[in-house]
């Protein structure tokens, strides 16, 4: 076994995470369940974003996770060129709303993706130091098994990790994206 992966399983991940956080947040990130509209557009619209069918079918295009940001705010500057300007006043503030709640509930179900990931993680670190101790205390004649499943429970722990790594950076790729929406939609909003 490599060094690092035996650091690795005597310090459980959520311990390099951020300090007395959450203990199923495995990620360098810092935790932010929700983003605010405060911090992207403080006077985001007023008003169900869904009653406006034009609003609405913005926002089912541009917040799919699939959708790359250049390919969002190429629909948001398609949506707001033919628009006057006291409907960019009133759809654009609530097509960010839409972009927002969307983008939300997106992050909140890969956060909680990650906290399920993060205490498999522990658990399967728990498996190879057990593993690890009935090696240490197994006979000569049981040892071949034994460093099998070792051997593949530590595989499968490493594997994790890495994909645990990507995972990571989904929630922080979503609220750049949002980020992304909020600039061309602001952007597309005439002078007052």
């Amino acid at each position: 076994m490599t060094r690092w992966l035996a650091l690795a399983l005597l310090v459980p991940a959520a311990a390099w995470a951020q300090p007395k956080g959450d203990p199923d947040w495995p990620c360098p990130q810092r935790l932010v369940p929700v983003v605010s509209a405060a911090a992207l557009w403080p006077e985001a619209g007023e008003g169900d974003w869904r009653a406006e069918p034009d609003v609405a079918t913005l926002v089912g295009r541009i917040a799919p996770r699939a959708v790359e940001e250049r390919e969002g705010v190429a629909a948001i500057e398609g949506f707001a060129a033919p628009l006057g300007v006291d409907r960019r006043r009133r759809l654009l503030p609530l097509a960010f709303a839409g972009a927002l709640e969307e983008t939300n509930a997106q992050r909140g179900q890969v956060i909680e993706q990650i906290r399920r990931f993060a205490r498999h993680q522990r658990e399967l670190a728990g498996r190879v130091r057990g593993l690890e101790a009935e090696l240490r205390a197994a006979p000569p004649e049981a040892r071949e098994e034994l460093e099998q499943r070792h051997a593949f429970a530590a595989k499968t722990y490493t594997e994790a990790e890495r994909t645990l790594r990507y995972a990571c950076e989904v929630p922080v790729r979503l609220e750049a994206r949002l980020g992304a929406y909020a600039r061309a939609l602001r952007a597309a909003l005439p002078p007052e």
